[in-house]
């Protein structure tokens, strides 16, 4: 498992970014808007690994380049994180660097590593990718339309029950509320004080940015952190990931939920 995970720096898709659904009354897929919208391997990407295991990498390429990502196992439990950086080498190719991360549990704190990761591929715009890392293990996905919708803040006020995972540590039933202007905290971690903002990207695209500070020796990073995360929200499966990493790089906060 830890080598078929070490897809670190590979963007990659969101589940978040799937419709949801199924059946004659569900509803159609949003219709594409101009694609003059986006540009280069940019958006929302959702896919897995051509293997038995079939990890699903989900994840985002901003407008700017960077790549924030999750890897799932099948049960949907989050094994890794990796955050990284593209540069378009040709109009349908890609080359690029990120670290990966992998999620251990309270009684496993010893196997948390950290690996660097080199990959290449090519995509077609808004449609589909095929990226190869460094260690040799593959990832194909096909774009997400919802990241060309508006963001909205308002669609993400609620409270959410999921998993926390601070410097790659997993903790279940996390409960984080999103109230009126975009305030995000949770009171899940006792001695601790959690407190964010949300705010629509500059680019327009459907993705938020939230620098969340955690405050107290209880947090699940450390005392005093800033951590700057990108969150994306799928308004038909009403779930929230938050991915985030401090500036140093030193600590990582990863937050996925449902609206309860």
């Amino acid at each position: 498992m830890n080598k078929m995970i070490t897809l670190g720096g590979l963007f990659a898709a969101v589940a978040l970014s799937g419709c949801g659904g199924s059946g004659d009354d569900a509803a159609p897929p949003p219709a594409k808007p101009p694609a003059t919208v986006v540009s280069g391997a940019e958006g929302l990407w959702t896919g897995q690994t051509p293997d038995a295991i079939a990890l699903s990498v989900q994840g985002v390429v901003l407008e700017n380049g960077e790549t924030w990502n999750i890897v799932s196992a099948v049960d949907g439990t989050v094994v890794g994180f990796s955050q990284g950086n593209i540069q378009a080498s040709a109009p349908d190719a890609i080359t690029g660097t990120g670290r990966y991360l992998n999620v251990v549990d309270q009684a496993h704190l010893t196997d948390r590593k950290i690996e660097s990761v080199s990959y290449f591929g090519r995509y077609a715009v808004r449609d589909s990718i095929q990226v190869t890392a460094s260690n040799g293990w593959k990832y194909a996905g096909n774009y997400g339309v919802r990241y060309e919708q508006p963001a909205a803040v308002s669609e993400l006020l609620g409270t959410y029950v999921g998993t926390g995972i601070g410097n790659q540590v997993s903790a279940p039933l996390i409960s984080l509320s999103v109230t009126t202007g975009g305030l995000v905290s949770t009171t899940s971690y006792p001695g601790c004080s959690v407190r964010g903002t949300l705010v629509p990207r500059a680019s327009g695209r459907n993705v938020f940015d939230l620098p969340m500070t955690f405050d107290g020796t209880t947090c699940p990073v450390a005392n005093g952190s800033v951590v700057n995360h990108v969150v994306l929200y799928n308004n038909t499966s009403r779930s929230i990931l938050i991915m985030g990493q401090s500036v140093s790089k030193e600590q990582t906060y990863i937050y996925t939920g449902l609206k309860s």
